[in-house]
């Protein structure tokens, strides 16, 4: 019986086990972002009808608030304080 040198084999190394954890974590955190993405977009197909209610009810709102724009005519009255449009031609 003749014995070769043949070297013990380890089956995993040092620098195997970092590479392998390396890409565990690379394909850990693809897929984390993938089921974020997933989770998104399914939610925002699934959209509450009362959101919407909401919404329009808050435009409606603003609309209110918001004052009609000022008349161009020079026969409204300005405060006490303040000059005429054009005193700067004069």
């Amino acid at each position: 019986m003749i014995q070769a040198n043949i070297m013990p084999v380890e089956p995993l190394t040092a620098s195997d086990g970092f590479a392998l954890c390396m890409l565990l974590m690379m394909f850990l955190s693809v897929g984390v972002i993938g089921l974020t993405l997933i989770c998104g977009l399914r939610n925002a197909a699934r959209r509450n009808p009362h959101v919407d209610e909401l919404l329009e009810d808050v435009a409606e709102e603003e609309k209110k608030k918001t004052p009609d724009p000022l008349p161009l005519d020079a026969s409204v009255k300005s405060e006490p304080w303040e000059r005429e449009g054009d005193w700067w031609k004069k």
